[in-house]
C-alpha cells in the first residue's frame, strides 16, 4: 500500500503589503481632490453666479479659478505618482495637501461646508502619506 505524499501549495504573497492599506488611499484621495479642484476651478470660471464673490478674502473668482485648475493638475499627478510608489508623488502629495489646505481657509467664506470638509481630507492624506513614507522609491 502506498502512501499518498504531501502535496506543498505555494501562496502567493504580495511583495509589497501596504500597498492595499494607506498609500492606495492617499493616491486615491489626491486623484479625487484633484478632481473637485477642476471641477470647482472650472465652475469660478465659468458659472461665477455658484459662488459667493463677495466673501473671498482677496482676488477675484477667475484668478481662483485658475489657481484650483493649476492646484487640481498638480494633485492628479501627485495622486497617479502615488498609486505608483514613487518618492516625488509622496514629497507633492505632502505639499500639495498643506497648501491645498492652507487655501481652503482663503476661501473659506465663499464656501464654508466644502472648505472645511476638504481641509479635513488634506490632513488625512497628509497622515497617511507621512506614516508610509518608507513604502516609497
Amino acid at each position: 500500500m502506498t502512501t499518498p505524499s504531501p502535496t506543498t501549495t505555494t501562496q502567493y504573497r504580495d511583495p509589497n503589503p501596504t500597498r492595499g492599506g494607506l498609500v492606495t488611499f492617499a493616491g486615491i484621495l489626491l486623484i479625487l481632490a484633484g478632481s473637485f479642484n477642476l471641477l470647482v476651478g472650472v465652475v469660478a470660471l465659468a458659472e461665477d453666479e455658484r459662488l459667493r464673490a463677495d466673501q473671498l478674502l482677496f482676488g477675484d473668482l477667475s484668478a481662483w479659478g485658475f489657481w484650483w485648475i493649476l492646484v487640481g493638475l498638480l494633485q492628479l499627478y501627485a495622486g497617479w505618482a502615488v498609486m505608483k510608489l514613487r518618492e516625488i508623488g509622496m514629497m507633492m502629495g505632502i505639499a500639495l495637501a498643506g497648501l491645498n489646505a492652507f487655501t481652503q481657509l482663503m476661501f473659506l467664506g465663499v464656501y464654508p461646508a466644502w472648505s472645511i470638509a476638504i481641509m479635513v481630507r488634506d490632513l488625512i492624506v497628509i497622515y497617511a502619506l507621512a506614516t508610509r513614507a518608507d513604502d516609497f522609491e
